[in-house]
């Protein structure tokens, strides 16, 4: 007969081939259950990742289209819209004087220049489009009035009277719509001043650096390196 040492080992392995196949028919169902967690969550993963380009993708055409709308803020450039000025185009255009003023509805307004359009047709998108050569041409005018901080305001007059402040001028806003090639169809030209910038030749910048006030408002940074230059 066998021993009770015997028996007791035999007891022991009986109960491990029962846990054992308890844990293979465990594991085979689990598997089967687990396999299709994981399938899922793989097919969700790739239905995200083109959600996620979809979404860059969308924010680069936003870019774009900002880039784009912002097309005609561009700052213009003095020589050419000079030349526009005193082209054949807009010969038979009025001139028309524009002016700034600082702050207040009663303050003074400065005189700076005359801007065309084509037809006469566009005289406030021409004084629009032309603000920032404006503002900039009025601080070389007027520097001791006219701060790069001050906040302006852009008019302009048909009046011919040459005394500004008996003249009624225009205060220009907005424009809800302009030309796509409005830049094409105006021009300014600024009144000749000490720096140089602009000449009363009517043609080009005088060139001299050393007319009085020219210095000065180089050392201020109003002006560009040389009078010709900053007007070519």
């Amino acid at each position: 007969y066998p021993t009770k040492q015997v028996i007791m080992l035999m007891k022991v392995f009986r109960l491990a081939g029962l846990l054992l196949g308890l844990l293979t028919v465990f594991t085979g169902a689990f598997v089967p259950a687990v396999q299709p967690l994981l399938t899922q969550q793989k097919q969700s993963t790739l239905e995200f990742a083109p959600l996620m380009a979809g979404f860059g993708a969308s924010s680069s055409k936003g870019k774009k289209g900002k880039k784009d709308s912002n097309k005609k803020s561009t700052k213009l450039k003095p020589k050419k819209q000079w030349d526009r000025y005193m082209s054949e185009d807009l010969k038979s255009a009025d001139a028309l004087r524009v002016a700034v003023r600082v702050g207040a509805v009663e303050a003074k307004w400065f005189s700076v220049g005359e801007i065309k359009s084509e037809d006469n047709a566009y005289t406030e998108a021409a004084v629009i489009r032309h603000r920032a050569l404006i503002g900039d041409h009025a601080r070389r005018m007027f520097p001791a009035e006219v701060l790069a901080i001050d906040n302006l305001d852009y008019g302009y007059t048909t009046d011919t009277n040459e005394n500004t402040e008996k003249c009624e001028w225009k205060v220009v806003g907005k424009v809800e719509a302009m030309p796509e090639d409005i830049d094409k169809m105006i021009g300014f030209r600024g009144f000749p001043d000490l720096t140089g910038f602009y000449s009363s030749s009517g043609k080009a910048a005088t060139g001299d650096t050393k007319q009085d006030g020219y210095n000065k408002m180089k050392g201020k940074g109003i002006t560009g390196i040389t009078a010709l230059e900053v007007h070519d």
